[in-house]
């Protein structure tokens, strides 16, 4: 999980807040079904009022980017639904709105997790072939009561080993936070105020879908390849 975006899990199962974000892109992922939806590249994401006044530090632990601000999440993808599109004009790179937004879960893969949880009961599985071993050695010089005794204490040292090592387990979040149901969506900034944008239209989106998103996503790739050739190199 993204060391920024842990913070969104505070506010996983409540009621929306309002966040602040500046748009990088649209782009495009796949659902279940294979279908591209069009999402949109949101960083440096803050909590605002309906006012868009940013909140108050809400955390000790709360991310501060490289300018100095507190923020939530330096990114994050989310999905877009007709509200986006009710916007007057197209998002380009570097333009910022606020919106309301609910906290939504999803399930991550990553190696690297996957591999820590391996480790950890590795490592388990070592303290307690040890024991068991150690055991194998000594069970010769207990007779009666006293070889129960000193077997179920062996047994209980493993099961210790085991919970905790589940605990540790448990502790690697294998879920990711994102931004979803975005609505009363408003723009605060307008980067580039010289730039030539289409009009959203809600009415196309509906209708043509794909067609209309990728005609947009392309619009929004170009611009950046225009005002920032660097990140392309």
């Amino acid at each position: 999980m993204s060391n920024q975006r842990v913070i969104l899990a505070d506010y996983y199962g409540y009621k929306a807040q309002f966040y602040h974000a500046t748009f990088d892109h649209l782009s495009h992922s796949k659902d279940d079904t294979a279908e591209k939806k069009p999402v949109a590249l949101l960083k440096n994401i803050y909590l605002v009022d309906a006012n868009d006044k940013r909140k108050s530090n809400i955390r000790q632990d709360t991310y501060i980017d490289e300018s100095g601000r507190a923020i939530i999440a330096d990114h994050c993808w989310v999905s877009l639904n007709e509200e986006w599109f009710k916007l007057p004009f197209e998002l380009l790179q570097g333009d910022e709105i606020y919106f309301l937004a609910d906290v939504d879960q999803y399930p991550i893969t990553r190696s690297d997790l996957i591999q820590k949880r391996k480790e950890i009961w590795q490592q388990a599985k070592q303290l307690n072939n040890s024991l068991y071993s150690a055991w194998q050695g000594s069970k010769h010089n207990y007779h009666g009561a006293q070889y129960s005794l000193m077997y179920e204490q062996m047994r209980a040292h493993m099961q210790s080993n085991n919970d905790m090592a589940r605990q540790q387990a448990e502790n690697i979040p294998m879920v990711d936070y994102t931004l979803t149901n975005l609505k009363s969506i408003k723009v605060a900034h307008y980067k580039d105020r010289k730039a030539k944008r289409l009009r959203y239209n809600v009415n196309q989106f509906l209708k043509s879908g794909y067609r209309y998103t990728g005609f947009l996503a392309g619009r929004s790739f170009r611009y950046i390849q225009r005002n920032n050739p660097s990140v392309f190199n």
